[in-house]
């Protein structure tokens, strides 16, 4: 459960050697881009409490500033956010978990609402409520923070679920883009495993969405299908989506389909290789 204070101070968040030597100039860069400057600053309605550079913002046992939360939870400026929790799987898989619901008309097209869950899974990638009986556990060596290593308590295998992400054709150029990075940073910071959503659009699918194609940009990747690894010789050896558009991107855009796909936060993974080209290919870093 997230709470906020009006006005508190905040330890600095945890952190890891991969943050600090990898992304820490790139996540700086972002913060000071015109997307983030605009729009992603903190300020912001949560339950009925306004939200400004002042206040703080606890979720579990991390506290953060309300500018930190904004990039976490991908939640724009003048937004209103209210907080769910969800104990089955909803519409689209979407896991069980806690939900933020962000409604701004200016940024986030008309008739939608973003949604952004944080979630856990069990080991067999099963996933559970996040509930106050569950009991902390030390990460795993390779994720201690640096700071506080000895003191971060955090639950087994959390992860972010994207489960509603829609903005206006008038939002700033990158905007998404920006808050998919600042959130991805901030949640490897935080020792989640990965980011989930479904990919929509592609063959078979609604024809007016591109996420098949536009999530693997940002270093989001999936299983293949035996009907696209079959589809020609050169893929019979791929396993994933990154595997096939490292051969074949254009034959991808026009035969991916939808489908569940992941961001890998564990440092060095092959998504942060693929982000980082992404923002410095746009010049956003």
């Amino acid at each position: 459960m997230a709470v906020f204070r009006s006005s508190a101070s905040s330890m600095p968040l945890p952190t890891t050697a991969f943050f600090e030597q990898t992304l820490r100039a790139a996540y700086e860069a972002l913060c000071a881009s015109p997307p983030a400057a605009l729009c992603l600053n903190g300020v912001f309605r949560f339950q009925g409490h306004e939200l400004d550079e002042n206040s703080t913002f606890q979720l579990d046992d991390i506290v953060m500033t309300s500018r930190e939360a904004a990039h976490l939870l991908m939640v724009f400026d003048g937004s209103r956010v209210s907080e769910q929790q969800q104990h089955d799987f909803g519409r689209d898989d979407a896991p069980p978990g806690t939900y933020f619901t962000v409604v701004n008309r200016e940024v986030i097209h008309e008739g939608h609402k973003n949604r952004i869950g944080i979630y856990m899974e069990e080991g067999d990638g099963a996933s559970l409520y996040i509930g106050d009986d569950v009991d902390p556990v030390l990460p795993d060596d390779n994720a201690l923070p640096v700071g506080r290593a000895d003191e971060l308590l955090t639950e087994p295998a959390r992860a972010v679920h994207v489960d509603h992400l829609f903005l206006r054709r008038q939002a700033p150029d990158y905007l998404g883009t920006v808050a998919f990075a600042l959130c991805a940073m901030m949640a490897h910071r935080l020792g989640l495993t990965h980011i989930s959503l479904i990919a929509g659009g592609g063959r078979g699918h609604a024809p007016d969405m591109i996420g098949y194609f536009f999530w693997p940009k940002l270093g989001f990747d999936a299983p293949l299908e035996p009907e696209e690894t079959g589809a020609r010789p050169e893929f019979a050896r791929c396993v994933s989506v990154q595997d096939l558009l490292a051969i074949d991107e254009p034959w991808w855009r026009d035969n991916g389909a939808q489908r569940w796909m992941e961001f890998d936060l564990a440092a060095h993974s092959p998504a942060w290789t693929k982000l980082l080209d992404y923002l410095r290919e746009k010049e956003l870093i």
